[in-house]
């Protein structure tokens, strides 16, 4: 007599598996329910406001009036005079100065053998950034103000020694005017 063998029962096993992870996925995606307190204070959200500082980048291939125009843009109360490093003699001397053709690039003006780069920064000293014109560039800068009279004038002692951010912030509350680069 012949024997025959009897399928296993593995796939109603499989059956019930599936039935089985269908029904734990079915809880699983259920959302836990929230707790709530009567003495709980809900959290005020705080927003924070952070103007981030740009710093400006002087390269010699950048134009005086763009560089001057960046300038003006980031400290709205100050502006760069910026000329030949002749010009210091004529300021010791009282003589008035003028500027560099602002359609120029700073290499075209610079000291023959000078070059490399500066950024210009809020955190900055103004004494810094004009000697630092000086040695990279071979340029004779000067920041500038103008009081609330209409007057301009070239920073000096005291205002030396403050950041290019301070500065400005102090100009606004003395009512300066700001100068606008056109």
């Amino acid at each position: 007599m012949a024997v025959t063998k009897k399928p296993a029962a593995k796939p109603a096993a499989k059956k019930t598996t599936t039935v089985a992870k269908k029904a734990t996925q079915k809880t699983a995606a259920k959302p836990a329910a929230k707790k709530t307190s009567t003495t709980a204070k809900p959290v005020a959200k705080k927003t924070t406001i952070v103007k981030t500082a740009v710093e400006l980048s002087v390269t010699g291939n950048k134009k005086i009036g763009t560089l001057m125009k960046e300038f003006n843009k980031q400290f709205p109360y100050l502006r760069l005079k910026i000329c030949y490093s002749y010009a210091r003699q004529a300021v010791a001397k009282g003589e008035s100065i003028s500027g560099i053709d602002v359609d120029k690039t700073l290499a075209s003006v610079r000291r023959a053998d000078s070059g490399g780069d500066i950024s210009i920064s809020g955190n900055k000293k103004i004494k810094t950034l004009e000697k630092e014109f000086d040695t990279v560039f071979g340029l004779y800068v000067q920041v500038c103000y103008t009081a609330k009279d209409g007057h301009r004038y070239y920073t000096s002692g005291s205002t030396d020694e403050m950041t290019l951010s301070a500065f400005n912030k102090k100009c606004e509350a003395d009512g300066c005017k700001k100068d606008e680069w056109k």
